[in-house]
């Protein structure tokens, strides 16, 4: 599963950040076939200062085994749906970290995901 949080000073209307929305979970359901989880926040340009502006940034939470090469696809990915979106903002601008997650760092309604699966193998 990837859980996917992108944050962007971007100045776009609801109208296209709503697009912008559609075209990630679009493309990134190429990579992530079966599980994806998608936010997408926009920062008041207002808030942000020096290279901030018109930038995002992702935060990609993913399993510790990805491949380096999922990883490399991902960030091409976004940089390019971005790019083809938005138009191309300058370097700096489309910023991809990962943070890698386990059975014993994820929980899921209230529970350890650890022991749902312990719970369910006893079943």
């Amino acid at each position: 599963m990837a859980t996917i949080f992108a944050a962007t000073s971007l100045d776009l209307t609801e109208e296209q950040r709503n697009s912008l929305a559609d075209a990630l979970i679009n493309d990134l359901g190429t990579i992530y076939k079966h599980a994806l989880s998608f936010n997408l926040v926009q920062i008041p340009q207002d808030s942000c200062r020096g290279d901030s502006i018109n930038q995002t940034t992702f935060f990609v939470c993913v399993p510790p085994y990805a491949t380096l090469e999922k990883k490399r696809e991902t960030i091409e990915l976004l940089h390019n749906t971005m790019v083809r979106e938005t138009g191309y903002q300058g370097e700096l601008k489309n910023i991809v970290l990962f943070q890698y997650h386990d059975d014993d760092g994820v929980g899921k309604d209230g529970e350890l995901f650890a022991d749902i699966k312990a719970r369910k193998a006893q079943a």
